[in-house]
């Protein structure tokens, strides 16, 4: 682990008086786990910053988390650089588990930025993430159930999903299917405090369920509610049920 303190000098002010800036503590944590069995579930839980989880060709489940600690007090920069934690394992049934640990802010210490990036070997039965606080969560090129619980930064996700329960407390949230690839599992999309953008194959079919400011959608829905701001009724031919709702506004394309 590497761990780096910089004095930054910034100049500035009309009349060029130096001014002396915060410190800055920086340090990156990786690891990798052995015991991951490829296809088997992943679980990544991290309680601050953003989450990029990528679903690509490799053998191993891995995990990175640099870190940058902004304050005023070396000690305590340095104190918070030591309760960061990054914990890449296997659950004992050879699924894998991506959890950290991100020191809260303490006096001394003005803000702590820890984005979390983990590589999934391709075809994971299921992915789960929890992210708490400030910072958005992107998803690529994963498939199987996906279930993201999002703080205030929205989400993003694409890949050929089975199953989806995506919930943001802020930011939107979008999700795009690969071409070909249909839900074929009751699934629900919400975000709380901003607009929902899907886009599906055409092949998918279902019942759907459709709330917000304003709810537009590309295929044909029969029955149910037809309003600008509720959607319900069936589209495609036959299929799971797809949950829609945001504070914002709603779009369900095809392509």
């Amino acid at each position: 682990m590497l761990h780096l303190v910089i004095l930054l000098l910034n100049t500035a002010s009309a009349d060029d008086e130096a001014v002396v800036g915060d410190l800055s503590y920086d340090g990156n944590l990786s690891e990798s786990a052995s015991s991951y069995t490829v296809g088997k579930p992943v679980s990544v839980i991290h309680n601050g910053g953003n989450v990029s989880v990528r679903c690509i060709d490799t053998d191993t489940l891995s995990g990175r988390l640099p870190y940058s600690i902004t304050g005023s007090s070396e000690g305590a920069m340095e104190s918070a650089g030591r309760g960061m934690g990054l914990k890449v394992s296997g659950d004992g049934k050879g699924g894998g588990v991506v959890a950290t640990r991100v020191a809260g802010r303490s006096s001394g210490v003005k803000e702590i930025d820890a984005p979390l990036t983990v590589n999934v070997p391709v075809g994971a039965s299921a992915v789960t993430i929890t992210q708490s606080g400030s910072g958005w969560v992107q998803v690529i090129g994963c498939s199987g159930s996906l279930k993201v619980a999002a703080g205030s930064g929205g989400i993003f996700a694409s890949g050929r999903y089975t199953t989806v329960s995506l919930n943001a407390a802020g930011g939107d949230t979008k999700l795009v299917q690969d071409d070909g690839a249909t839900l074929t599992g009751n699934s629900a999309v919400a975000s709380r405090g901003g607009n929902v953008m899907i886009t599906l194959s055409t092949a998918q079919g279902g019942k759907l369920s459709a709330k917000g400011t304003q709810v537009t959608v590309e295929q044909a829905v029969l029955g149910g509610t037809q309003s600008e701001t509720a959607v319900s009724g069936d589209f495609g031919i036959g299929g799971p049920t797809l949950t829609v709702s945001a504070s914002g506004t709603v779009e369900i394309g095809a392509k």
